[in-house]
């Protein structure tokens, strides 16, 4: 699926978070959104999953105006947002039977995703006596069992600890591969931009506006980011963050 922002603004009250915005994203490609908190990267998914309206100018999904949340568009946000009374498995397969599916093959097809990513044997704990990376990779099958057309991820490795970070990342890259969604992810991580991303929006303060665009589309990419050095300055300087050692 094709998306196209058209001058899009967007205003809560006199609050105006994103002035102008214009861009088409690939089908098949992931976009990362990078830029300070409450520039509105967070409200552009929620556009995009029909959760909110643009205040002005179009959300085109395959050229049709976004106007209300579909199966076809999923959002996955930094919290897991399981239902702590369904166990893992009832969980992903809650995905399907919202769609109509019979429960039975619901559960059968979520046990085979919750081993896609790595929690066979899981599927009859509850969240609560899980680690919070396992809740994660919960919810990344959930989002992915519906495989939809558009996956919306805001800051979904953000409370993470960085190795249990890196190792979702390699799911998540594994899962974008095979199914090909068209994909924005919200990240303050820098690295976790580079390593993922085909593009990189980078976002000034509200309201939004791209300072500055970077293509990785065709880029061989490891967690050794260093032969991005120069594209990680840039993106750090354009965020406000110094790169330089201070002399003393």
């Amino acid at each position: 699926m094709q998306l196209s922002f058209e001058e899009v603004d967007k205003r809560f009250g006199d609050l105006e978070v994103i002035k102008g915005f214009s861009h088409d994203v690939v089908q098949g490609q992931l976009i990362a959104l990078v830029g300070p908190s409450g520039c509105g990267k967070s409200t552009l998914l929620h556009l995009v999953a029909g959760l909110e309206k643009p205040s002005a100018g179009k959300v085109l999904a395959d050229g049709a105006p976004i106007t209300s949340p579909s199966p076809r568009r999923t959002l996955v946000f930094q919290e897991h947002a399981l239902y702590p009374w369904l166990t893992l498995q009832a969980n992903v397969a809650m995905a399907l039977e919202l769609q109509g599916v019979d429960k039975a093959a619901a559960f059968q097809e979520a046990q085979t995703w919750l081993g896609r990513v790595n929690l066979a044997g899981f599927e009859q704990y509850y969240p609560h006596q899980v680690s919070g990376g396992m809740r994660q990779r919960t919810a990344l099958a959930r989002a992915f069992i519906a495989k939809p057309e558009v996956l919306l991820l805001d800051e979904p490795f953000g409370a993470l600890d960085a190795l249990t970070r890196m190792a979702l990342q390699d799911v998540l890259r594994e899962l974008i591969e095979e199914h090909q969604p068209t994909v924005l992810l919200v990240t303050h991580d820098v690295d976790e931009a580079l390593y993922l991303a085909d593009h990189v929006l980078v976002f000034s303060a509200r309201p939004a506006r791209v300072l500055k665009a970077f293509d990785f589309a065709h880029c061989e990419k490891s967690h050794d980011l260093s032969g991005f050095a120069a594209e990680r300055k840039e993106i750090l300087s354009l965020l406000g963050i110094k790169t330089e050692v201070a002399a003393r």
